[in-house]
């Protein structure tokens, strides 16, 4: 089989799946360089001559463009689930191999340093919003659900009004996976400004079924989230203005305010634990002491 149909198939096999987007464009990108990789600098086009030696020079040729570990790993990664996808799914009469049988060298990643949005940084995100007109009111109740709840860009796209309940909304994560994030007191009450300045705003306009709507009543994307973020961070400084600083935002303050690990894991969605103890990791000692001061253990007993 050729390495270009194969990895159509692929693609075909993730909408199958039921893979977002976002995701189904992640393995085109990736396996994208893979393939033209094999092809110009290896002359390989057939799935039965790509084995681990194909990977380990694909691995050094990245790593020779100056590209950073948690890249490359990325790129493996997404050559790893092709592989194994096609070697499964024609028992390995179309070429490729067993991945599960062979040993991916994957390289040592950096300890990432989280940077994080100050308490002046949210102040200036909602002082960016302050206003009586739809955009205004509804950018505030988006980055006051942002900082509330963690949520990622595309979830918060995703929402519907029926998921939206009296304490808590549903979220649909990665891999169609569901999960419920609380309506604190501040995030209810943007949320009930925006719902009625929504009303109004589209009492005889048509809009799309999400709570979250452009100023024309259609879903919101990423790409326009970031910009609305990127505009109301006019101010901030020294740090990503980004959704995704929200999110890393939300999360290590939630673990400075006694969160335990497992339910901020349950929170933000990870399936594993690691991924959330790298907030864990960036918290510095005196964070670390003035939580343990808060949550005494004798302090917190009933005698």
């Amino acid at each position: 089989m050729k390495v270009q149909v194969a990895i159509k198939d692929w693609l075909t096999e993730c909408e199958v799946r039921g893979y977002t987007h976002k995701t189904i464009r992640g393995y085109r990108i990736t396996l994208t360089i893979f393939a033209r990789y094999l092809e110009e600098e290896l002359e390989v086009t057939d799935m039965n001559d790509i084995n681990m030696a194909v990977i380990k020079q694909f691995t050094t040729a990245m790593k020779r463009k100056g590209h950073k570990a948690t890249y490359i790993n990325g790129l493996l990664k997404s050559a790893k689930s092709f592989l194994q996808y096609i070697y499964d799914e024609y028992d390995g009469t179309e070429g490729s191999f067993n991945t599960r049988n062979k040993k991916f060298t994957w390289l040592k990643e950096e300890k990432p340093v989280i940077k994080t949005f100050t308490p002046r940084d949210i102040k200036t995100f909602l002082d960016n919003c302050r206003g009586n007109d739809f955009l205004s009111i509804r950018d505030m109740a988006i980055i006051t659900f942002f900082v509330e709840t963690g949520v990622r860009c595309y979830e918060l796209c995703c929402i519907k009004p029926e998921d939206i309940y009296e304490d808590y909304v549903i979220i649909r994560g990665k891999n169609h996976k569901q999960r419920f994030v609380p309506i604190s007191p501040h995030l209810k009450k943007a949320m009930m400004r925006y719902d009625r300045c929504k009303e109004n705003y589209f009492a005889y306009k048509n809009m799309e079924d999400y709570y979250f709507l452009s100023y024309t009543g259609k879903m919101l994307t990423n790409s326009g989230l970031e910009h609305m973020v990127h505009r109301r961070g006019k101010g901030v400084e020294g740090v990503r203005v980004s959704p995704h600083t929200f999110r890393h935002t939300f999360a290590q303050l939630s673990l400075k305010n006694g969160i335990d690990l497992y339910s901020l894991q349950k929170m933000l969605g990870h399936e594993d634990i690691k991924i959330t103890q790298v907030y864990l990791r960036s918290m510095d000692n005196a964070d670390i002491i003035k939580l343990s001061k808060k949550n005494s253990v004798l302090a917190n007993l009933m005698f």
